[in-house]
């Protein structure tokens, strides 16, 4: 997937995605992302969704110059309110924050269907989104994480399963991710910075500071 050579993040989004399914790509940009899925023959077809207009434009754009036009269609949307339960199998959202993925997916109470998969990847507050995703029934099948121009990233695959699993703030912050990999310590590393500054004003948050620190301590 060439187009999605120096963009970590959106690779590991890809690896993600099933095997034939029919795609929707929420807050899709310059759709590089179902364009490499499609170009590829991973995927037979995709929405490329967006809230805004102008990067849409450059998606369709881009769409067009691949000769993708035919098998992935536009579309303005607010998040998941203009795509139907029908039309996709897997659903990314990625490149925002995990609040605005969280309510996104509140919007949207199709998405707790198992035949549905999600590819979430939070720029922000991801442990947020992981508590909100195991208190609402969607377990996390596969986590990891990737470093992308010198910053890290994690990506999550999720889907509904019903059951309502209990998430204290450490099993928030670590999902599944496996602390013996270097990325995921790098991403854990900048989690707990993030976190030993919010210490400082609210001390409730020190003994996850210190699992924290434990646990990337003995592994590496």
């Amino acid at each position: 997937m060439s187009i999605l050579k120096s963009h970590g993040r959106l690779s590991l989004c890809a690896d993600y995605v099933r095997e034939g399914s029919r795609l929707a790509d929420i807050g899709t940009d310059h759709g590089y992302l179902p364009i490499a899925l499609c170009q590829s023959g991973k995927i037979p077809s995709a929405l490329a969704c967006d809230i805004n207009p102008l990067p849409l434009r450059s998606a369709q754009e881009n769409i067009a110059r691949f000769g993708l036009s035919k098998k992935i269609q536009t579309r303005l949307s607010d998040g998941l309110k203009e795509v139907s339960p029908d039309e996709a199998d897997d659903i990314v959202i990625a490149g925002m924050g995990g609040e605005l993925i969280r309510d996104i997916l509140t919007a949207a109470p199709w998405v707790m269907d198992g035949k549905k998969h999600l590819v979430l990847q939070p720029m922000t507050h991801h442990d947020d989104l992981i508590r909100w995703l195991c208190e609402n029934g969607f377990a996390i099948e596969r986590q990891a994480a990737v470093r992308d121009d010198s910053k890290y990233y994690t990506v999550l695959l999720a889907r509904f399963t019903g059951d309502i699993a209990p998430c204290d703030p450490y099993t928030a912050l670590v999902g599944k991710l496996d602390l013996h990999e270097e990325n995921s310590r790098g991403f854990l590393s900048r989690s707990l910075q993030n976190l030993r500054n919010k210490s400082k004003g609210d001390q409730s948050l020190l003994p996850v500071v210190q699992q924290l620190e434990e646990a990337l301590y003995e592994a590496e």
